[in-house]
């Protein structure tokens, strides 16, 4: 409780600042509920998240400031994007959104796939700044160790005083006869780059302390808020 009104405190602070600044403020929540057959919610838990990774920044710097993609190397000084298997992307790249919402881009995955999107592990490995996987990625299905994994629901967009907001909602289902601990949460974008390929980027991971359970014949609940406040 302590450290959640800490992050509160902290993210108003700084959403004032950038404000007075005059200088953009992103922010992002997660939210996680796990609830029963009969509706019962048996855990909940609300995080500022403060897990962007280098992929997530390159892209951003990429865009912004119209720097291509083309060092080979990775690490500081070099923008490229690192996918979820390990290997390099630089190159030309047109984005992970187009002009309607689509499942099947971006952070917005098929029920059969979980590559991309909202993606969840049993990690609890240490975040990592240049981290570009989950540590241990939950399978899809309905055996031991595995989740039934549902599509990405369709994002929920508003704006309100001055604040640009967009939900991102994903549901999994535990028929594995019992409990997966969840210790760690991934947003995931499915990128498109040149030629019309795609690849698979790591933006943020939260490690979740402390672990949460999530019990045989439960449904877990992911949701990340974005929001991005604009000058008045």
């Amino acid at each position: 409780m302590i450290r959640r009104f800490t992050d509160e405190i902290q993210g108003w602070l700084l959403k004032k600042s950038s404000l007075q600044l005059h200088v953009p403020h992103m922010a992002m929540y997660l939210d996680i509920e796990v609830r029963m057959p009969d509706g019962k919610m048996v855990a909940h838990r609300h995080q500022r998240s403060k897990s962007f990774v280098r992929n997530a920044y390159n892209l951003f710097f990429h865009t912004i400031a119209g720097y291509p993609m083309s060092d080979g190397t990775w690490g500081d000084g070099f923008i490229n994007l690192k996918n979820t298997g390990g290997s390099l992307s630089s190159g030309s790249y047109r984005g992970f959104c187009f002009s309607t919402d689509s499942n099947g881009q971006g952070f917005l995955s098929p029920g059969s796939a979980n590559d991309f999107g909202i993606v969840i592990g049993t990690g609890t490995g240490a975040e990592s700044f240049d981290g570009y996987a989950l540590g241990t990625k939950i399978a899809i299905g309905n055996g031991v160790g595995q989740l039934y994994t549902l599509r990405s629901e369709d994002p929920v967009d508003s704006y309100s005083s001055l604040t640009q907001k967009r939900t991102l909602v994903r549901y999994f289902n535990n028929n594995s006869g019992a409990t997966i601990i969840l210790g760690e949460i991934g947003l995931i974008a499915r990128i498109i780059t040149g030629g019309d390929t795609s690849m698979y980027a790591l933006f943020s991971r939260d490690l979740i302390t402390p672990t949460v359970d999530i019990l045989d014949k439960a449904q877990l609940k992911v949701t990340y808020t974005i929001s991005l406040v604009y000058p008045s």
